[in-house]
């Protein structure tokens, strides 16, 4: 599956002709990062698409069914095999959520994927 790389500001690329794909295991990771930066219901041609962030957030934040969310949605993302860590690294005073994860691909090529 061909996957258009992303800049660091989640934008596609673009003037690079082939080098603005990405492929295999990195496609993979984009894939992954996506999903879970996505918002169930804001992609018009999938509602589905994406994690419910907001709701899952409300005090006090249940870390279980985050963890049980993301995994979930690692695991059903295309070409991912075996997801083998995941860490959920909660700060309440920021309300941030900080994802670490490795997983293999179909490939049998491990991924490392930081939010």
């Amino acid at each position: 599956m061909k996957v258009r790389r992303l800049d660091v500001n989640h934008d596609w690329t673009f003037g690079q002709g082939r080098a603005n794909y990405a492929t295999l295991a990195e496609s993979v990771a984009q894939r992954v990062k996506s999903r879970l930066l996505s918002f169930q219901g804001d992609w018009f041609l999938d509602l589905e698409h994406g994690l419910l962030w907001l709701p899952t957030f409300e005090r006090p934040a249940d870390l279980r069914q985050i963890e049980h969310l993301v995994k979930r949605t690692i695991l059903h993302t295309h070409g991912v095999r075996e997801l083998l860590n995941l860490e959920l690294e909660w700060d309440p005073s920021t309300r941030r959520l900080t994802i670490t994860a490795q997983l293999k691909d179909h490939d049998d090529q491990l991924i490392d994927i930081t939010n």
